[in-house]
């Protein structure tokens, strides 16, 4: 994906070699690398982000005639977040204009052209649905162009036994990409594991949570 533009593209790694020695957080090992590798045509760099003061509570909207109680799993997944912190550093809102929303959240599959957007970031998830959040980073890698896109969508019928369980994990699991967690946890107990086997966010999620905003952004929201 890379060309004229420097058209980052996502490297999926966990980051593990860069063990987070190189970020400058307050002192704890209880989280994993955040950030996002993308390849431009001059190697590779590094990009993180989180909603800053200004942007709180964040616009969320979601459909609700695609997924059954989807609006219902988005805000428990943006209650979720938003209990990880002490002081406020991220809340959501759900609103009922998606024009004005800074996250749009539908019940279909992913489109095919998002796959030619600056970044994409696919998971594995439970069998029963699948979700990806998909990303616009500018070409210098300084701005993330909103609005962040979330698509959840069963694989199953409506009624098929777990289903409403897999909608909810991945809600939480996008979302927690949308707060700024970009990249996929390397353990597999945590709910940003690229194919998690758990419902909540778990220690390592959480302070993973907390770390990453006290980390100052590369990049800066614009948008609605």
């Amino acid at each position: 994906m890379s060309g004229p533009s420097l058209r980052p593209t996502v490297v999926l790694a966990a980051l593990a070699a860069f063990a987070c020695g190189d970020i400058g957080a307050p002192t704890r090992n209880d989280f994993y690398d955040w950030r996002l590798v993308v390849l431009t045509d001059v190697g590779t760099d590094t990009v993180h982000f989180h909603w800053a003061r200004g942007d709180l509570p964040v616009r969320v909207w979601a459909a609700e005639d695609e997924v059954p109680d989807l609006p219902s799993h988005i805000q428990r997944a943006v209650d979720t977040w938003e209990a990880a912190y002490l002081y406020g550093e991220f809340r959501g809102q759900l609103v009922s204009d998606s024009i004005s929303a800074q996250v749009i959240v539908r019940g279909v599959p992913a489109p095919p052209e998002a796959a030619t957007r600056a970044t994409r970031l696919p998971s594995a998830l439970a069998p029963e649905c699948r979700g990806a959040t998909d990303v616009d980073i500018a070409p210098d890698l300084t701005q993330l162009r909103l609005p962040i896109r979330i698509y959840l969508s069963p694989r199953v019928s409506p009624d098929s036994p777990g289903l409403t369980e897999c909608l909810a994990l991945t809600a939480i699991h996008e979302i927690g990409h949308a707060i700024g967690i970009f990249a996929h946890s390397p353990n597999p107990d945590d709910i940003m594991f690229a194919d998690p086997q758990v419902d909540l966010p778990s220690e390592l999620d959480l302070g993973t949570a907390e770390v990453l905003y006290h980390v100052p952004p590369t990049l800066e929201a614009v948008g609605p």
